[in-house]
């Protein structure tokens, strides 16, 4: 075994070591193989995982090019996981529906291949809600991801397999997506990093089981989740750039951020919807006073028109706005019959929404008008921090409980915006962890990310964690 423990090491340090031959591959592998063995069976992030002996001909291969000085790329190497959301080659694909599982992926995802272009490794693939329309990670053909901080609560959705899985220390690194928080989301519950990439940065080719989705196309991105935040930095740009089938994928080239000290940050202070808890507002507390001897200014404001957007991308993307026709047709195309919990209740309240034409009229020119206020926002502020949620990971079966709680994910699902989740400190009680959200302006990366290094430094980071029972709490 190498003196390196890999759960001290980002990404690029691991690359660094296995390049000079101080590890390798092989026992990169290995040390995960063994983390899945002891861990998955616990919390079931892990679906699916590649045969070991294909996966130890990998490794060998890229430790024997790396002693000629072979490099395929800068994750050469490197063992990661993919969530069940986009074609992986190989790997039968379900979206967590049997009715999609079929034969094995014949060509990987635009995303993947670059991922593997760079010398990734593809351990496995990680669980989803059904659809990935949940907030709960559970499906009835590979069942429920726990989170390894207390198993009875959530892992989060629809990521809640990815980031449980790097949570646990069972994968250092994967790709997920994000419509409607489903990478914040999972990286609050879970205490680690996630990074939703402008909308328009990474194609969304080979998404599974089609490459449009309809409404959700407006909202969703590709994104990764890590431990370290310099881990969502390298990832984010590997996979990012136009495709040339994906007509919404432009070129932008990443800008380096300007230094701390030149930037406005916009700091969340309290609201009434949802109210977040004391450990919560602590813990924004706590950010405030690091940022400030640092940064230009901090100023306590928030963007307009946010509780607006919350409603709209509830009522025209979640429900489809037509008393749930669009859903049970989908499912009926499927003959999909048995549901979980949140996707019966998912169609239940669909039913209670339908919209009169100029009520979507309506409600289409507040998505234009939230945009353009929130870039209008964003001149006079560089980025806005808050929370993700207004609490720590609920328990199983809470998902759809009471919408206003994903009042801080939504609006900027709605925008395209970018935004950087990390974990900032564990709540006394439950000692679960919190995550904050640091969002700005389209295709400013680089900023969320340099600040969030620099809060990383200064707060809680990621660890790894042995699941555990659940709390009383």
């Amino acid at each position: 075994m190498s003196l390196f423990n890999p759960d001290t090491l980002t990404l690029r340090e691991m690359a660094g070591l296995l390049r000079r031959g101080v590890l390798t591959s092989v026992t990169l592998l290995e040390f995960y193989l063994q983390r899945i063995a002891e861990r998955n069976r616990h919390i079931n992030a892990l679906i699916q995982l590649a045969p070991v002996e294909e996966l130890r001909r990998q490794a060998r291969e890229a430790d024997e090019m790396a002693r000629v000085g072979q490099i395929s790329g800068p994750l050469h190497g490197i063992p990661i996981t993919i969530k069940d959301v986009l074609h992986v080659r190989g790997f039968k694909m379900s979206r967590g529906l049997g009715e999609l599982l079929g034969e094995p992926s014949e060509q990987d995802a635009t995303a993947v291949a670059r991922l593997r272009q760079a010398g990734a490794i593809i351990l496995g693939i990680s669980n989803v809600p059904e659809l990935c329309m949940a907030f709960e990670t559970e499906n009835l053909v590979y069942g429920r991801t726990l989170n390894p901080h207390d198993l009875q609560r959530s892992a989060g959705g629809s990521s809640g397999g990815e980031a449980a899985a790097i949570a646990a220390g069972c994968s250092p690194a994967g790709l997920a997506s994000d419509a409607c928080g489903s990478v914040r989301i999972p990286a609050h519950f879970n205490g680690i990093c996630g990074l939703k990439l402008t909308q328009g940065r990474v194609p969304l080719t080979g998404q599974f089981p089609n490459d449009r989705s309809g409404l959700f196309h407006m909202t969703s991105a590709f994104g990764v989740m890590g431990r370290y935040v310099d881990d969502l930095a390298l990832l984010g740009q590997l996979i990012s750039g136009a495709d040339g089938q994906d007509p919404d994928t432009v070129d932008v080239p990443f800008t380096a951020s300007e230094p701390l000290a030149n930037l406005r940050v916009a700091l969340f202070s309290a609201s009434s919807r949802p109210p977040v808890s004391a450990a919560v507002s602590q813990v924004l507390q706590h950010v405030e006073r690091c940022l400030g001897p640092v940064v230009a200014e901090v100023s306590t404001v928030a963007p307009p028109m946010l509780d607006e957007a919350c409603d709209v991308l509830w009522r025209v993307f979640i429900t489809g706005a037509d008393a749930g026709r669009g859903w049970r047709q989908l499912f009926e195309s499927m003959n999909k019959r048995r549901f979980t919990p949140a996707i019966a209740q998912l169609l239940d309240m669909s039913e209670a929404v339908e919209l009169t034409v100029d009520e979507v009229k309506r409600d289409w020119i507040m998505i234009d008008t939230f945009r353009y206020e929130l870039a209008k926002f964003f001149k006079q502020h560089d980025l806005f921090i808050c929370p993700v949620f207004p609490d720590v990971a609920f328990r199983h079966g809470e998902s759809l409980e009471d919408r206003d709680r994903y009042a801080f994910v939504f609006p900027f699902s709605l925008s395209g915006s970018p935004a950087v989740v990390i974990r900032a400190g564990t709540d006394p009680t439950t000692g679960m962890p919190i995550g904050i959200q640091i969002v700005g302006p389209h295709w400013q990366e680089e900023r969320l990310l340099a600040v969030a290094a620099f809060l990383e430094r200064e707060l809680e980071r990621w660890s790894p964690v042995t699941p555990r029972p659940a709390s009383t709490y």
